[in-house]
């Protein structure tokens, strides 16, 4: 009984142990998942938390804002990598000539009216390194027709060290030959540029000029190299022109509001084109340029064409501002390479200043090696006493196409050129309303000094009046 009693016993304690432990082994099996319910609930939940913070950021990269800078508009990626901006400039001109003097043959001036540019472009940078341009032109000297102004591509991601930035770029543009050509033609002190300078820089430059180049600068310093060829729309070559352009420029003396500019030039024409439309080869220079206008289109000093093989120029920059004073001055010298006969040189010079009344400042930038304009410190509004910023400007520059010119009375010594000797002082009175209009005065007094084949002194010497109004985003 005893036996049989025990073996009871431990019969139902067997069943009780192994009921008890089925029963804790399906609540560990329960809870072990819900724990895992729980946990991949918790990575679902951070899942779709990253997958939201993805989506702002791709959405924030693919965002874009479109602004109003200085009436430009421009639209821009969010991260900066991408930009797109519309250019647009239109130069209105007037201008009344008074003659001095009279001489055989005589130029009939044209008072009256001209635009002087009218350009409308488009420009912007694509993935983040490459640039590029597209600009018409539908204004000039008043007798061109619309052409292209200036059509690129750049890459500007380029690093060499630190605080350094370089660009290569390819197609038709105007590349800075001197330091008045650094400064934009919306930004000069006067209408046009001093007469060597803008005669120069359409030597192997100029707008429209095709060709492949590098430029890099720094902080205070910027340097070019550039081979060049043909003119956008030139359709008179048979065998195009090629030539360089090189330049450096830097600031040796630089301040939050002073700067000291020294820079140099070097360009020339390798290959003059050909513009013989037989067999026979063409190849001539003229030198020749207007009297710091564009109203009328007459040149009142000109070479005439010479027979070459290249052309040389060198120059020599040299510029300072101290808040609202600036100064420069540039020297040019050209060679040409003359087939028969000797190579004759000529020469050319300007210096000129502007006090900025209002007080702003022509800002010296490595990015062209040059001088900035002035932005008013306070836009037009006469209700706020507000007058934007005027600013006087004065000019004396002189060109020189005479060599081996010979005496009055007499005919042209064999080799000699008579292309004339100009020089023209200018004053003149700029306000800018604010930082998209302009309004220009000058009035210039020219001298010319010219003698005929013959001998017979036939240049002209004129004052003119001219006013420019200026819109340029």
């Amino acid at each position: 009984m005893n036996k049989l009693l025990r073996t009871s016993a431990f019969a139902v304690l067997l069943a009780s142990t192994s009921a008890s432990a089925m029963a804790q082994t399906a609540d560990e099996r329960i809870a072990a998942l819900e724990a895992k319910i729980a946990a991949l609930t918790g990575e679902l939940a951070d899942l779709k938390a990253d997958t939201k913070k993805a989506d702002q950021e791709i959405n924030k990269k693919l965002a874009a804002t479109a602004t109003l800078s200085n009436a430009r508009p421009t639209i821009t990626s969010a991260d900066g990598s991408q930009k797109f901006a519309v250019r647009g400039i239109v130069q209105f001109d007037a201008a009344t000539y008074d003659r001095r003097n009279t001489v055989p043959g005589a130029t009939d001036f044209n008072s009256g009216t001209n635009f002087r540019r009218a350009r409308l472009g488009i420009e912007g940078t694509f993935a983040k390194d490459w640039n590029y341009n597209l600009t018409g032109e539908f204004g000039g000297s008043g007798s061109e027709a619309a052409q292209l102004n200036a059509a690129y591509i750049e890459y500007a991601g380029l690093k060499p060290a630190d605080g350094v930035t370089a660009r290569l770029r390819i197609g038709a543009w105007a590349t800075p030959t001197g330091l008045e050509d650094a400064t934009s033609n919306t930004e000069g002190l006067f209408l046009e540029r001093a007469a060597v300078a803008e005669m120069v820089r359409n030597l192997a430059g100029g707008d429209g000029r095709s060709g492949v180049g590098a430029f890099a600068n720094g902080e205070r310093w910027y340097a070019s190299a550039v081979f060049t060829g043909s003119l956008v729309g030139n359709t008179n070559e048979f065998d195009e022109q090629t030539g360089y352009l090189t330049r450096i420029a830097f600031a040796p003396v630089y301040g939050k509001d002073y700067a000291v500019h020294v820079g140099g030039n070097l360009q020339g024409i390798l290959n003059v084109a050909d513009t013989g439309a037989g067999a026979a080869k063409v190849t001539q220079v003229r030198l020749r340029e207007r009297p710091e206008l564009r109203v009328d289109g007459t040149r009142l000093v000109d070479t005439n064409n010479l027979n070459a093989s290249g052309v040389t120029a060198y120059g020599g920059e040299i510029g300072a501002y101290y808040k609202n004073l600036q100064v420069s001055a540039e020297a040019f010298r050209v060679e040409v390479d003359r087939i028969g006969g000797f190579n004759p040189s000529f020469d050319g010079w300007y210096v000129q200043g502007a006090w900025t009344i209002t007080g702003e400042s022509h800002a010296w930038t490595s990015a062209s090696g040059g001088f900035r304009s002035v932005k008013p410190a306070k836009a037009f509004n006469p209700a706020d006493s507000a007058w934007g910023a005027w600013e006087i400007a004065v000019r004396y520059s002189v060109l020189d196409l005479d060599d081996h010119a010979g005496i009055a009375g007499a005919a042209t010594p064999a080799g000699g050129v008579r292309g004339g000797e100009q020089t023209i002082a200018t004053v003149g009175l700029n306000w800018y309303p604010n930082a998209v209009y302009r309004f220009q005065a000058q009035y210039q007094r020219v001298d010319v000094d010219r003698l005929s084949a013959a001998g017979v002194q036939v240049g002209e010497d004129v004052n003119v009046v001219s006013l420019r109004s200026q819109v340029a985003f």
